[in-house]
């Protein structure tokens, strides 16, 4: 019984990542790379870091590696004993510190001038990413008097109309899917450019409604049967340079319940309403589209 209340309040705050999703993680070089790289560029020697939400705790040894003293919290009891082993293992346990908690109250011991938090899901729906760093930054502001850098310093939201083949072997399935923002899609055709909907700055970010109303022109004839929500985060820059470190998560390909014949230069209007950490069904109960013909007559359809 104990175990299933930690699950449900797990799912509830989007802190319950089992360990045996890691390895995927770890070796998904996408995402490390991009990691290492920001946290190079961003941790000098005598740094003091926080990891929200450690996991197995190698982005605290990327950032100790570097010369930091790091603080770690993990929700996950399991993940807990696995990274404070791992860490002895790779002979860090005097540079990171792992607690067990939930990662929207609990604060460091010290103040800190980076906060690592990696609780980003595509569109960010289902992890909570901006519930915790809201939580963190008004606390930590309280205790010490000071804001840390946010690594990501900042999420971009997109999305994009496409023409999805979901053929399998002939039966034809129309489901909801992840998408690699780093190979081609052959099977995917983009209709328009991706249009922005929402930048999320940690600085300043806190729970709020991302209702949305995007216009975008269709780029070729076509049958448009999905909607594609892109989701890229800048990691971290070098402001001497402009060089910036960015990381894409998986692209979220959203089936239509309807094809719709499509013309180039035919407007789609798109509108939708969702809160960062919710799950992807109320993003997709909420969209509703409205196309519109280079003569302006404009069609109607609420998907629901």
């Amino acid at each position: 019984m104990g175990e299933m209340k930690m699950h449900s309040k797990a799912l509830e705050i989007g802190q319950y990542i089992p360990i045996h999703y890691h390895f995927q993680m770890l070796s998904d070089s996408d995402r490390m790379n991009s990691f290492k790289t920001a946290i190079d560029m961003a941790v000098k020697p005598g740094y003091k870091v926080a990891e929200l939400g450690c996991g197995t705790g190698v982005m605290s040894y990327l950032a100790a590696s570097k010369g930091a003293q790091v603080w770690s919290v993990e929700y996950n009891p399991e993940l807990v004993s696995a990274s404070r082993k791992f860490i002895s293992e790779n002979n860090m346990s005097d540079k990171v510190k792992i607690y067990h908690g939930d990662a929207t109250n609990w604060l460091p011991p010290e103040p800190v001038d980076l906060v690592i938090c990696e609780m980003l899901h595509s569109a960010l729906l289902r992890e909570k990413q901006v519930k915790v760093i809201e939580a963190f930054r008004k606390a930590h502001h309280a205790r010490f008097g000071s804001i840390p850098k946010f690594m990501p310093n900042a999420t971009l939201l997109a999305v994009q109309p496409v023409n999805q083949l979901y053929d399998f072997y002939g039966y034809y399935a129309p489901v909801p899917f992840f998408q690699s923002a780093y190979h081609n899609a052959v099977d995917c055709e983009a209709l328009g450019d991706p249009a922005v909907y929402k930048i999320v700055d940690y600085d300043n970010a806190s729970e709020e409604s991302y209702k949305s109303k995007v216009s975008i022109v269709v780029n070729q004839d076509s049958e448009l049967n999905a909607l594609r929500f892109i989701t890229k985060s800048l990691m971290s820059m070098d402001f001497k340079t402009g060089k910036t470190v960015d990381w894409h998560n998986q692209h979220l390909v959203l089936p239509l319940p309807y094809t719709y014949n499509v013309k180039a230069g035919q407007s789609i209007n798109l509108s939708f309403d969702y809160r960062p950490g919710d799950s992807i069904d109320i993003l997709q109960n909420s969209l509703s589209i409205k196309l519109k013909n280079p003569a302006s007559t404009e069609k109607e359809f609420l998907i629901a």
